[in-house]
Order: C-alpha cells, then structure tokens, then sequence
C-alpha cells in the first residue's frame, strides 16, 4: 500500500501521544486481570473453584447485553471523552473489589466483576476504534502488535502479581496482609488510570448519525448475523471469537490444574498462566511482521493447530511424576501462547480497518458480543467439566479442540482468497 507524506505526518503524530493511549490501556488491562487472578486463586484455595466459572459469565454478560450501546457511544462521542468515562467507572467497580477481598465478601468481588464488564464493554469499542482514526491503514497491523504487546504484558504482569501479593507477609495484620496489598493496589492503579486518560489524544471526530439501539443485545446479534455479507470479516470475528473461548477455558484450566491437582502455589500457578501471555506477547510481534491486513488467512490454520498441539502437550505433562515437570508446562504453555499471538493479531487489525469510518464503533461492539458470548459458553463448559474429569484430562480435550478448528480455519482462509481484504472505501491510503 502506497504511503504518502500525509500518512507518514499522521504517523508521527500519532506516536507522539501513543504512551498515554498505551499507559491507560495498560493500567486498567493489569487492574482488570490482577483483581481476578487474586480472586480465582482465593475462591480455588477456599474449595470454591466452581466460582470460576460464574465470575467469567459475569464479567461476559455486559458484553453481551450492552455491546450495542458501547459501539454507539464510540461513533456518537469523542472517543476520548468516552473513555476518561469508563475509566471513573473502573474507580468505582475497584472501590467494591477491594472491599470484597478485604472481607472475602464473595458477592462484592463478583459484583466487582461484573461491573468491570461493564466498563470493558464501553471501553473497547472507543480505544480499539481510536487506533485506526491515529494511524493510516497500513500501519495498523503493527500498531496492534505493539498494543498487543503493552496489553498482554499488562495481562501477564497482573496474573504473576497477583500470586506473589497474596504469598507476601509484610506486616502482621487482622486481615491476611496479601489481601490487604490486592486492595491497595486496585485502588492506586485505577485512580492513576484516570489521570493518564486525559493524556490521550482528542482525535477528529464526525458524530454519527445512527439511531440509538434501544433493542441492546437484539441490535448486536442483528449486526453479527449480517457480518455474513462481508465473509472475510465473519471469518476474522469467528476466529475472535473463538480465540477468547480458548484462551479464557486454558486459562481457568491453568488454575485448576496448578493448585488442585498438582498443589503448586499461588506463585507457581500464576506464572505457568504468565508463561502463556509470554507467549502471545511472542507471537503478536511474530503476526506483526508476517501478516498484514491484505494479506493474513495463510496463518489460521498453522496457527490454532500449534495452539492445540501444546495446550495437548501440557495436559500429557500434568500426568508425568517428573522433576522437570514445572519447567516442561512452562514450555508448552508458552508454545501455546505464541501460536496464539500470531492467531489473534491478524484479526484484531482486520475488524479495525475493515468496516466504513462511520460503522467502526459498531462492528468493533459486534466483535465483542460475539467474543463475550464466547467467553460466557466457555464459564459454563468450565463448569460442566471440572465437575467430571481431572483438569489435565480437559486440557487435552481442550487442546485436541484446537487442533479440530485447524481445518474450519484452513477452509475458511481458502474461501476467502477470491474476496478483496483492503479496508472500506474511503479509507485506504
């Protein structure tokens, strides 16, 4: 795609105010996953790791109730505006966390949970529709990446964190003092998250002129189902969705598996979770030089059967007595991870530049729903099976899975060749 000077202007300019785009995403990426790793690993050291499963289809419900709204308000406001909104609304939902594990109040933190979900459904649509309108379109694939990367260490940081707080005895306190770090930290980063909102840069900004979709979650499965007429964005947002039902059921698989059945400590169990997010931090700088948004559908297949492959290989681990056994997960789960990373980015960048300047917010919200809805089936298959089998058997379930979808990929990557991938008309460089 030709560059011209104007695309190389609006480049520099939009590094120039990237970090503080890239530091609120961050902050509340790691307060978000923080929160609920310390969460998960309490409810599953309290025998309660069925609790899992609800705080995922809690923390998915917005999305899927609400995406519709989130998508409106990113094409009706300045985006900027939309998210310093959001961002005071994760102040409040950390408020109630940190009460509920300072009193191990089960119902505040999943109240917490749930009004995360609600501030991520509004905040996605509004950041992730903000990257297009700063970069030109051939440079998104790469700013993705890089946020990608940002994110997932955030995601990764936060995970790890939040083991080795609740393992930490500073001080002699009433409460456990590990709960007591959790809290103080949700509280610092939200509020710091606010401040670094009003450093993001305030973007052109045409209001749309579509009606407000008061039929909700109706709006957003009407939007999903016409994605049939653009195949090659039903393909991206299938293989979206799919991603977030994978990579959420390993996760809670990872939890299950490290304290339960090989009785690791929080420590531990985080990191075989970060040892994933490494990965796909890996693979998104991978995806950034080996796809672009013309030209990514080569990767699906190759890519979920590795996902598959090693998610297979650590299940088979779990079951080994080895010494190296700790190390080995370590491995195959950062395998996982990268495959994962070259999986995910293609699609990130494709359903940004694809749709019509106009519609951005709304197919982005249309994304979500279905990811969400993703996530939502996958908290209730988490719970299906950890009733019925050991969580190394369900990695392996889990993993033939993904190397199931290999072929659905590799077909859908095949239909989609006869179809123009460049984004929207009147978008493109």
């Amino acid at each position: 795609m030709e560059r011209s000077p104007q695309d190389m202007l609006k480049l520099r300019s939009a590094r120039s105010r990237f970090v503080a785009m890239a530091a609120t995403y961050f902050l509340g990426v790691f307060n978000d996953n923080f929160f609920k790793q310390a969460a998960l690993l309490l409810a599953v050291a309290a025998g309660l790791s069925g609790l899992q499963g609800k705080a995922t289809m809690l923390f998915s419900l917005p999305f899927i109730l609400f995406s519709a709204y989130g998508g409106w308000l990113a094409d009706r406001f300045p985006k900027k505006q939309v998210i310093i909104w959001v961002k005071v609304l994760e102040l409040v939902a950390m408020v109630m966390g940190a009460y509920g594990v300072l009193t191990l109040n089960w119902f505040w933190i999943l109240a917490m949970v749930a009004l995360m979900g609600l501030q991520s459904t509004f905040f996605g649509p509004a950041l992730n529709g903000a990257i297009p309108e700063l970069y030109p379109p051939w440079y998104v694939t790469r700013a993705n990446a890089v946020l990608k990367l940002v994110t997932t260490s955030a995601i990764l940081f936060g995970m790890a964190v939040a083991g080795i707080a609740l393992d930490q005895h500073w001080l002699a306190t009433e409460i456990p003092f590990g709960r007591v770090l959790v809290a103080a930290v949700v509280l610092l980063v939200a509020l710091t998250g606010v401040l670094t909102a009003f450093g993001i840069k305030r973007t052109e900004h045409k209001p749309c002129t579509t009606a407000f979709p008061w039929s909700g979650p109706v709006a957003s499965l009407r939007d999903s189902i016409n994605l049939y007429h653009d195949p090659p964005l039903l393909l991206a947002v299938s293989g979206d969705t799919f991603f977030y039902f994978f990579s959420l059921l390993a996760v809670m698989l990872i939890n299950t598996m490290g304290i339960s059945e090989l009785h690791m400590s929080a420590t531990a169990t985080s990191l075989l979770a970060v040892a994933l997010m490494v990965g796909v931090c890996i693979g998104a700088l991978i995806a950034a030089r080996i796809t672009t948004p013309e030209r990514w559908s080569h990767v699906l297949g190759p890519a979920s059967f590795g996902m598959g492959l090693c998610i297979c290989c650590a299940g088979f681990i779990a079951t080994r007595d080895t010494d190296l056994q700790w190390i080995l997960l370590l491995v195959s789960l950062a395998g996982a991870g990268v495959c994962g990373g070259i999986f995910l980015i293609p699609f990130t960048a494709f359903i940004q530049v694809r749709p019509a300047e106009s519609e951005k917010g709304r197919i982005i919200a249309a994304s979500n729903f279905c990811s969400f809805s993703g996530m939502l089936i996958a908290g209730q298959v988490f719970t299906l099976f950890d009733h019925a089998f050991f969580p190394s058997f369900n990695m392996l379930l889990l993993g033939g899975l993904g190397m199931g979808a290999a072929l659905f990929f590799s077909a859908g990557a095949w239909f989609t060749k006869r179809y123009d991938l460049r984004p929207a008309a009147g978008e493109q460089s």
